[in-house]
């Protein structure tokens, strides 16, 4: 009897513990687990695809954010794919297909060109050699450190061929400034207008033309040059109602070097005090950056010709000619020159005539 009361008696306790470590595992906790997020990149921006010199040159500028907003500190490269659609994928309404086309890393990469936080990458195979009225797709995708992939960015280009080359480039360089001047090429699809482009060394230009839009006229003044400093140039026709546009292949390349060609100004305030030992002249000191000094002349009245007392510039705005003669009459005159390499001299100065005693 005893024992069947004990085994009574011990039902309610294990009941209350049953309950009580079911309660356990949910004390302290407000909800279910979070897994902790972790931020992909965002998209690129300003993806362009461009065709150029028998290729397409694909540029966009490298997100700067998550695409929470957070700031992306972990980019790490940069997946280009690419699609064709034909005519008769549209029209049976077929998705375009994108294959991997390369890796881009997002620092020092080899094949692509870098300027600030744009990049440029040259797609070798001619968008023209596919079907006629083709679409030719491009896709960007941004890839961070833990291979977390971004937003992808697609541009579309038309296989339409290409304008020809221009022809018969040629530069004058000036100072400050470089004229450019070309042919328009012949044969079809004719040109829209002409996209400039320049380098610091042959063979090597910039990702983006020097002018904004296309130029209509055969004609462009790079008025953005240093003197002193070797630009080369090269040409593209461009085609399409883009941007971006269809572009040529480039022109044959030239070369310029603008150089200062602005002399100073005449130097004033030329006076001559002659005395028993020969002409004592002063003026007024000019006022350029780049003055050199000053040339001295002298002429005699029967003479149209002045001839130079001094054999190179002198810094000071004084001088005195001692080889003279008593009795004779000499005009003087000054002019000024700079340092450009060329050492523009400026006009000479109004004369002044003395007569020695």
């Amino acid at each position: 009897m005893s024992r069947h009361r004990g085994a009574r008696g011990l039902a309610p306790v294990v009941g209350g513990l049953v309950v009580l470590l079911a309660l356990l595992p949910g004390c302290g906790r407000k909800g279910p687990p979070v897994i902790p997020q972790r931020p992909t990149p965002a998209a690129v921006q300003q993806l362009q695809a461009q065709i150029a010199a028998g290729g397409v040159i694909l540029s966009w500028v490298r997100p700067a954010s998550n695409a929470d907003g957070s700031r992306l500190t972990d980019l790490r490269e940069f997946l280009l794919s690419r699609a064709v659609q034909t005519p008769e994928d549209r029209a049976e309404g077929k998705p375009p297909v994108f294959t991997l086309l390369a890796t881009v890393p997002a620092d020092q990469p080899a094949n692509a060109t870098v300027l600030g936080d744009r990049y440029a990458f040259r797609d070798p195979e001619d968008p023209t050699a596919v079907p006629p009225g083709s679409t030719v797709s491009y896709r960007v995708e941004s890839v961070n450190s833990r291979g977390r992939t971004g937003p992808a960015a697609v541009t579309s280009i038309e296989s339409l061929p290409a304008p020809g080359p221009p022809a018969d480039l040629r530069a004058r360089p000036g100072d400050g400034m470089v004229e450019l001047a070309w042919q328009a090429p012949t044969g079809l699809p004719a040109p829209q207008g002409y996209n400039v482009y320049r380098g610091g060394e042959s063979g090597v230009h910039g990702p983006a033309p020097l002018n904004p839009t296309p130029v209509v006229k055969p004609l462009f003044l790079d008025g953005t040059v240093a003197n002193g400093v070797t630009y080369y140039y090269v040409v593209r026709s461009v085609a399409g109602d883009g941007p971006p546009f269809r572009e040529s292949q480039n022109s044959t390349e030239v070369v310029a070097t603008p150089e200062d060609r602005t002399a100073p100004a005449p130097p004033s305030g030329l006076a001559a005090v002659p005395s028993a030992t020969g002409v004592s002249l002063v003026w007024d000191a000019g006022t350029e950056a780049d003055l050199l000094g000053y040339l001295v002349y002298r002429r005699e009245p029967e003479t149209a010709t002045p001839v130079p007392l001094t054999s190179s510039p002198i810094s000071t705005t004084t001088f005195t000619d001692r080889i003279v003669r008593p009795g004779a009459s000499y005009l003087y005159s000054v002019s000024a020159v700079d340092r450009s390499p060329r050492r523009n001299e400026s006009a000479p100065s109004a004369e002044v005539e003395v007569r020695l005693p």
